[in-house]
């Protein structure tokens, strides 16, 4: 299939992949509709398996446009709930979908996210992206005001006193009027039908407006008018403007502005990072940490018992771990006959890890030069960087130095920067990993 022929509008919206028999095998969201599908067919995407056989089964792509983020994504649940594309359930993780609820069963009903569907209550889902779920549920508080308690206490919630809550639960709200007001137009969005509640709203101000002439000093009529002008402004004000984008979304565009940011030949789709953890060389260990795709993939980590004495300080230990991670090595990054001799030791053979697209050290210039000279001894073409805090500045909003192999410069990523979002959750991975099994060690000593 040739992609460049398909007109793809960059708007928001759903889009979905047909086989040759027309049925369509995979739905997914975006907020740039033709950014997002072209991206499958990048060279430097670095798809999984499952996602490459994806597209060379795909033979056409349809696409619906949305007016918001939101609606995409309400639209995306609701397609793969009726369609139960292949792919959306191959390509999930281990958890199951997460929905939205509408606990029917309690006192006040409350709308919360869940993994669980249980006989009571109302579903909406399923949604592939929780993040995207916990930002929508904020979004919708803003319009309608729920309340998060499960039954009617003797004073309203913290919320209610921010705006968050109407005062239901605290008795300040009519509970029928709760149900009607908030949790009825909830439903209705929820069900993607925004057009309808616009519709609904509109007719009612105009009905109001009409028994206003008559009744100019009807208070109840004035406050009822006020409320549904209000909460119009608000639905139109949060579709326009509330950003709503799944978590494995925003970490797969982290990974390409970082592709941007370091000039690398290609998206890093795997990306390794190493730290050391230990107290004055005692229960010395390494670790790698895995990500791909942008997230973390907790399958690929290792852990290494460091053997080295401890006067060879961090530096020293960190060459232990690069060396014998190296040695796990694909063939296809080096002569194959070197290779087979340094991994046939005597009658035991070293497994392969898949090769690493970029390695971040925890450290500065001298733990990347000694990165930089390991790679260069086994004729590695491996990019690497190393990331570290400033003297003294450990503080969240301390700017993070990151160097660059051949420069003496470092250089100092804005916070906001996608690029340097993806090397700090590498890097503190890295650096959580570490003492957490510097930690079991030092246990296992201390019990023994």
């Amino acid at each position: 299939m040739d992609i460049k022929k398909i007109q793809i509008p960059q708007t928001s919206g759903c889009y979905y992949f047909l086989n040759k028999q027309g049925k369509i095998i995979y739905i997914g969201k975006a907020t740039n509709l033709k950014n997002r599908v072209y991206s499958y067919w990048h060279k430097s995407a670095g798809l999984s398996g499952a996602k490459q056989e994806m597209i060379k089964e795909t033979a056409d792509i349809k696409y619906i446009e949305t007016d918001s983020e939101i609606e995409a994504l309400l639209l995306e649940s609701n397609l793969i709930k009726k369609h139960q594309p292949k792919y959306n359930i191959d390509l999930r993780d281990d958890k199951r979908f997460a929905y939205i609820k509408i606990s029917t069963e309690d006192e006040i009903p409350g709308v919360f996210m869940t993994r669980k569907i249980e006989k009571q209550g109302k579903y909406f889902g399923p949604f592939t992206s929780a993040q995207a779920v916990r930002d929508t549920l904020k979004a919708i508080r803003k319009i309608w005001p729920y309340c998060t308690e499960r039954k009617i206490k003797n004073k309203p919630c913290f919320y209610a006193q921010i705006n968050r809550c109407t005062g239901v639960c605290g008795g300040d709200f009519n509970l029928a009027k709760y149900k009607s007001k908030i949790i009825k137009p909830i439903e209705i969005f929820l069900s993607g039908k925004k057009n309808k509640l616009i519709f609904n709203y509109e007719l009612q101000i105009k009905n109001l407006e009409k028994k206003l002439k008559d009744n100019k000093d009807d208070e109840k009529i004035i406050e009822e008018m006020m409320w549904l002008k209000l909460t119009l402004l608000n639905l139109k004000h949060v579709l326009d403007c509330v950003n709503i984008i799944g978590i494995s979304e925003k970490y797969a565009a982290d990974v390409v502005e970082l592709a941007k940011i370091l000039a690398l030949p290609k998206v890093p789709a795997r990306i390794e990072g190493y730290d050391i953890s230990n107290i004055f060389g005692r229960e010395a260990v390494g670790v790698m940490v895995v990500f791909s795709n942008g997230e973390a993939d907790k399958s690929g980590y290792r852990k290494f018992k460091i053997k080295v004495s401890s006067d060879l300080g961090d530096t020293g230990m960190l060459r232990e771990v690069l060396e014998r991670r190296l040695g796990h090595i694909t063939y296809n990054t080096r002569d194959i006959t070197k290779n087979i001799q340094e991994k046939q030791l005597g009658k035991r053979k070293l497994t392969v890890w898949p090769d690493p697209d970029l390695i971040i050290i925890d450290g500065g210039k001298a733990q990347l030069n000694l990165a930089v000279r390991l790679l260069k001894k086994e004729k590695l073409d491996i990019p690497v960087i190393a990331v570290s805090k400033g003297k003294g500045l450990r503080g969240a909003n301390a700017p993070d130095k990151i160097f660059f192999p051949g420069e003496k410069k470092s250089l100092e990523l804005p916070l906001a920067s996608p690029a340097l979002h993806i090397i700090k959750r590498v890097r503190d991975e890295a650096h959580r990993f570490a003492i957490k099994y510097h930690r079991e060690l030092r246990r296992k000593k201390f019990v023994k």
